[in-house]
This record gives C-alpha cells, sequence and structure tokens, in this order.
C-alpha cells in the first residue's frame, strides 16, 4: 500500500526547561514547551549503552517526560457517561406557562429533571433558571400586561406570585397571594388569573390578591378553565354520570370576566388554549374562538402553518443547547396575544352543534426510489487528509453549549425567518452543563464579545471566538467555574476557525480549514496553538503557518504535530514535522512515500499514525448497482524510525502478512 524513504530523522530527546530566559515572561506565566534538538541519529547510537535504533519500530514523541496536564483539564468521560453527555438535558420539557414576553418550561412527568428544575424564556433577558418553583406546586402561570408575573399554586388552592423570572430565582421569590380552596384546574392570561372549583369559576383582576366567583353551569362540575389574554374565558363542564354512561362535556363561554357564562354554540370535542388562541387542537380541521369570543371559525386552516399559529416558533427553541451560535429576530415568536384570535367567520360558515370527528385525509404518501451513486473521489494521497476534520475531542464532565436565545436585527432576517446569527443585538445566554450532577447553568456572554461567532470545546472548557470590529477573532476561555477569561485577539477571521483539536495535557489547537484538494491553488495550512497554561494567561496562543500542509494535530507542551505534502508530488510525499513554542521546527520525517489516500492523521501513545481510504472493490462482470463497502479495518498506518507507513500490528494473533508493509499493488 505504502512506502517511503528517510531523508533526515533525527530522533526527538526531551531537554527540560531549567527557567525563564531573560526579558521572558515570568516563570508562572511562561509557556510549557517540548524542547528537542535535531541530533543526528549516529550520534545517538554512540551514546554509552544506548541501543541501536530499529527503522522498523514505530516513531514515538517524548510524551512519558511531559509535565502533569494542566489543572483545568477534565479527564474524558466513560462510556455509560458518554451515552448520558449525548442527550438533550431539555429534551422532555413542554411549555407549561406562556405570556407576552416569557414562556416556562418543566420535565414532563414531574420526575427527575435533566435539566435542574424548570426553566423560563424572557424575551429581553434571554434564558433564565432554574427557577425556584414553590414546594409541591401544581400550576404555573403567567399574567400581567407589560410586564409578565409569574404565579404558582399548591394543592390547597394556594396562589404565590413572583414579579419576574429574576424573582423567580430566589427561594423567597415568591410572595403568598389570595386563594381558591379546592381548585382543581387554574388559567392565567393577560390581567387575568381563573381557578375552577367545583360549578364555580372564580376570576381574578388585582394580581391574585382577591377572587369573584360565578356559577358556570348549576349542578355541572367544571372540568378545566381557559383565560384569553382579552378576557374572554372559555369552561368545560361535566355532568355527573348516569349510570354507566358518563354525560357529555359542555363548553361554556364567558364576556365579562366570568361574571355570566352562556352555553357555546359549537361544542368542540376537546378544547386547549395556544396563546390567545382557545381551539379544538386539532391541526387536521382545527375549529378556533374567533375575535367575538361567540363564534367558531374552521377557515383559520389555510393559515395555520403559514401566519398562524405554527408560523410563530415557541420561546421554546432558545433552549436548544449547541455549540452553534443562534439567533431569531425579536418579537417573531408566539406568545399570549401573538397571533391574534382570527376574525368572525363569515355568515353560514361557522361552527355549529356538536363537532363531529373530522375526516381524514388518507391520500397516501407517494413515495420513490432514489439511487445514490457512489461520491467520487477528487483527492489523492496524502492531499486527501484536506477533506478529514481533526479528531473531535473526547466529551468531558463539564461543557459549555450556547443558547438559542440571540436577539438579530429585524432587517438582517430572510423572508424565511430563518438565523440570523450574523448580525446580532443581544448575544445568546450561554450554560455550563455538568454531565455528571445533570445541571445547566446559565452564563452570560463575556463582557467584550456582542458578536460572538463560534464556541469548541475540549478538554474541560469551551473556547469561544467572537468578531472584533476589524474582523478579527477575540478569544474567551472558561470552565466548570469561575468566568470567563479574555486571551486576547489574533488576526485571523472569526469564522475562518472551525475544528479544534487538544493533546492530554491541554494543549489546544485551532485549525482553519483549507480549500479542497481540488482547488487550483493551495492555501497554507493556518492554525492557533494554545500552550497548557492557566486559563487566562497572557500570550497563551501562538499562530503557526504550514505552506504545503495538509493535517495538523496539537503535541504536548504547546507543541503541534504537522503533515505536509510539496505541492510538486501531487500527494505521494509526505512530511511531519514538529512545531515548538520558542524552538526550531524539527522535521520528523521527509518524502515519505504514499501510495493510498489518507483520510485522518492522529496521535495515540505518542505514535503518529494515518487512516487510509480502502482500495475500491474490484470489478465483477455482470453484477448490478455500486460494490459492497469495504470491511472498515480500526487499525492504522504507523510512522516508522525509518520513514515508513506500516500497518500497525494488531494485539492478537493475526496472518504474518498483516504486519508488513505492502507494496503499491497490494502484496
Amino acid at each position: 500500500m505504502m512506502a517511503s524513504r528517510l531523508a533526515l530523522l533525527p530522533l526527538p530527546l526531551l531537554v527540560a526547561s531549567c527557567g525563564p530566559t531573560a526579558g521572558s515572561a515570568p516563570a508562572a506565566l511562561a509557556p510549557a514547551w517540548v524542547a528537542i534538538p535535531p541530533a543526528p541519529q549516529e550520534a545517538l547510537a554512540r551514546v554509552a549503552g544506548a541501543p541501536a535504533v530499529d527503522p522498523s519500530a514505530p516513531l514515538t514523541l517524548p510524551i512519558a517526560a511531559m509535565p502533569p496536564p494542566a489543572t483545568w483539564v477534565e479527564p474524558p468521560l466513560g462510556e455509560q457517561e458518554r451515552a448520558r453527555a449525548g442527550r438533550d438535558p431539555f429534551r422532555e420539557h413542554t411549555e407549561i406557562a406562556l405570556g407576552e414576553h416569557v414562556a416556562i418550561f418543566a420535565a414532563k412527568g414531574g420526575g427527575a429533571d435533566p435539566a435542574g428544575g424548570p426553566f423560563a424564556v424572557d424575551e429581553k433577558l434571554g434564558v433564565v433558571g432554574p427557577l425556584k418553583l414553590p414546594a409541591r406546586f401544581t400550576w404555573v402561570g403567567v399574567a400581567g400586561q407589560q410586564i409578565d408575573a409569574l404565579y404558582a399554586a399548591t394543592p390547597e388552592g394556594a396562589l404565590h406570585r413572583a414579579a419576574g423570572v429574576r424573582d423567580a430565582l430566589r427561594a423567597d421569590g415568591f410572595e403568598p397571594r389570595g386563594s381558591v380552596p379546592g381548585a382543581t384546574a387554574w388559567d392565567a392570561a393577560g390581567p387575568l388569573i381563573a381557578a375552577a372549583a367545583g360549578e364555580r369559576v372564580s376570576v381574578s383582576a388585582d394580581e391574585g390578591r382577591t377572587f369573584t366567583s360565578a356559577v358556570v353551569a348549576p349542578g355541572k362540575a367544571v372540568r378545566a378553565v381557559l383565560v384569553r389574554p382579552d378576557g374572554v374565558l372559555a369552561a368545560v363542564v361535566q355532568a355527573p354520570a348516569r349510570g354507566q354512561q358518563p354525560a357529555a362535556p359542555d363548553t361554556f363561554l364567558s364576556l365579562d370576566r366570568g361574571q355570566t357564562w352562556k352555553r357555546s354554540a359549537f361544542q368542540p370535542r376537546a378544547i386547549e388554549r395556544a396563546g390567545s388562541w382557545i381551539w379544538n387542537g386539532d391541526a387536521s380541521c382545527p375549529a378556533v374562538l374567533s375575535r367575538d369570543g361567540r363564534a367558531w371559525t374552521r377557515t383559520a386552516a389555510a393559515s395555520l402553518y403559514t401566519t398562524s399559529l405554527y408560523a410563530r416558533p415557541t420561546l421554546g427553541i432558545a433552549l436548544h443547547l449547541s455549540p452553534t451560535i443562534r439567533a431569531i429576530e425579536a418579537g417573531w415568536f408566539r406568545s399570549s396575544v401573538a397571533p391574534p384570535a382570527p376574525e368572525p367567520p363569515r355568515r353560514g360558515d361557522a361552527a355549529v352543534g356538536r363537532e363531529p370527528r373530522c375526516k381524514s385525509d388518507d391520500g397516501g404518501v407517494v413515495g420513490g426510489i432514489g439511487l445514490m451513486g457512489a461520491a467520487g473521489v477528487s483527492c489523492g494521497g496524502a492531499l486527501c487528509l484536506l477533506e478529514s476534520a481533526a479528531p473531535r475531542p473526547p466529551p468531558t464532565r463539564t461543557q459549555i453549549a450556547a443558547f438559542g436565545d440571540g436577539i438579530c436585527e429585524p432587517t438582517s432576517v430572510r423572508p424565511s425567518g430563518s438565523d440570523c446569527a450574523g448580525h446580532l443585538t443581544r448575544p445568546p445566554t450561554f450554560a455550563v452543563v455538568d454531565h455528571i450532577a445533570s445541571t445547566v447553568t446559565p452564563v452570560a456572554a463575556p463582557e467584550g464579545c456582542p458578536q460572538p461567532v463560534a464556541l469548541h470545546n475540549a478538554a474541560g472548557i469551551g473556547v469561544l471566538i467572537c468578531r472584533v470590529g476589524s474582523g478579527g477573532a477575540a478569544l474567551f476561555v472558561r470552565g466548570a467555574q469561575g468566568a470567563w477569561h479574555a486571551e486576547g485577539s489574533q488576526a485571523t477571521p472569526a469564522e475562518a476557525l472551525e475544528w479544534i483539536a487538544a493533546a492530554p495535557d491541554g494543549t489546544l489547537l485551532l485549525i482553519e480549514p483549507t480549500p479542497p484538494a481540488s482547488a487550483r491553488q493551495r492555501e497554507p495550512l493556518q492554525a492557533l496553538v494554545r500552550s497548557p497554561l492557566p486559563l487566562g494567561a497572557p500570550q497563551a496562543w501562538r499562530r503557526i503557518t504550514a505552506p504545503d500542509g495538509v493535517a495538523a494535530l496539537p503535541a504536548p507542551g504547546g507543541a503541534a504535530l504537522l503533515a505536509s505534502s510539496p505541492a510538486a508530488s501531487a500527494g505521494r510525499r509526505l512530511d511531519v514535522t514538529l512545531d515548538r513554542p520558542g524552538q526550531p521546527a524539527l522535521t520528523l520525517a521527509r518524502d515519505v512515500e504514499v501510495y493510498q489516500d489518507l483520510t485522518l492523521m492522529e496521535m495515540r501513545d505518542g505514535q503518529v499514525r494515518f487512516r487510509v481510504r480502502p482500495n475500491p472493490a474490484p470489478d465483477v462482470k455482470g453484477r448490478l448497482g455500486p460494490p459492497p463497502p469495504e470491511p472498515r479495518d480500526p487499525r492504522g498506518h504507523v510512522l516508522t524510525h525509518g520513514g515508513e507507513l506500516v500497518l500497525e500490528t494488531p494485539t492478537g494473533p493475526t496472518p504474518p502478512t498483516e504486519g508488513r508493509r505492502l507494496d503499491p499493488g497490494g502484496r
């Protein structure tokens, strides 16, 4: 498969630095590095008692003598813990209350909350939580005009109020209000709070201090009450069952804040409230209580997904955690007042009587057969490394993520209403996620970062890249504890730093992607390397450039392992060097011959390995369809002291030919 020739291969030796030189940074902030002089191999062989170097042995970097990892480095999670880390902590959360500018979300079922408690999304403040709701609460609502207040009720019917989401973060943030003894159902919107107890509905218009009650339908218990922000109320009542047959529920409406009630001319099979809509909840054939509070209309069906209810996203999309910076236009969310209730239907178009079951449009799904052609390979040899990302850092206990609650300029939003994170008027809220303790702690964006562009996680810290005025990249880091740390700016465009990789000691490498191998002119490989220094240390980052670079990896001590392929070789030659802070670059191997496509460079146990793309299966005459996939070989090809790429020897018994270097014909 591959062969190589060694042009000059000095064996790396570790030289410990005894202290800073004159004019250098203080010892506490001096970069840690690997000082590896290019000593000739012959001189090493003459050292008394030193064994001769075996050219066929894997080349090993001297990482065993490295100092311990940085204090902020977290070990990778175990297998079971990794599965937990891949879950969205808000996956089971659902909207339990909605106001004009605030929505409350809590985990379903009342069991263990993977996010640590209920959260709020405030359109102005962003994500806030976890909230400290009263113990044993059975209902949460949002009411108030202009300023949304939070309410919570207990099983005894006692009502508590918090003036806003920030007050709800405190253990004493909810103050006692009035009560509705025996209340079994609650709702709140606009200035009103309503509770159902027995055959009565009690309504408060003074922030829950006092309630007035009225009977909805004598002898019928109120099962549910719904409040629209404009003061229209709906109640579902049910008479006691007679024998084995339960009585059909009836819907009653009130236009005077619950003082008087009248049976609705239309009786939906089910009823719910979504913002300012009181409707049957059936998207296939919706029936919505119109703006007049009397007539029900079905004309909202045509606009349900285009200009009405489902055309507006819920504030819940802000709870989705991701390393991607996301934002949306202010005022575009669904709320208790938007979209408004639909206009009354035209005469003769109103829904009346008991609602029959909707006719399902079972037209069937037209399916098709797609043909996937084999992906074309546009690269060759070492140049294929340009089209593969660096190995992703393994997940650790702590992860820094971004909520999707950023707000952008309305003029920057595309007609589809899609993401507009490139023009923020408010950066998103970030979060420290602890996968072991199952907690999510919101944190604000760092000062000096009005326009975050990318977020990366590695070794237990988050690296936030922000765009500065000149278009460069300002770097901020933070771990599980403490605050954001500013670590200077770079001339590199902020949007260009797409990938991150980490060495075991905490050395980090941010890579700028280069044009694909098929590009006519190859740009130099560019990367930023961070030495494993304390967070916030000055000059922690340095910039490296490899003119013919095809891949880069972080190496312990703030070093970087670079793979280059001379332009004239068309990917059939490979050079490997070690770039160290404050030291000359060290060539480990030169003119390594490459006969197959390299797909990934990695470093394991100090050895340099490459993955390769298997040779395509031979064409079989008369076979239909694409060739069968090649079996995946988890082993890599190791770079040896002799400058060859050799299939690594497996740990178990294998045929004798498995460990040999293969010729271009695969023999």
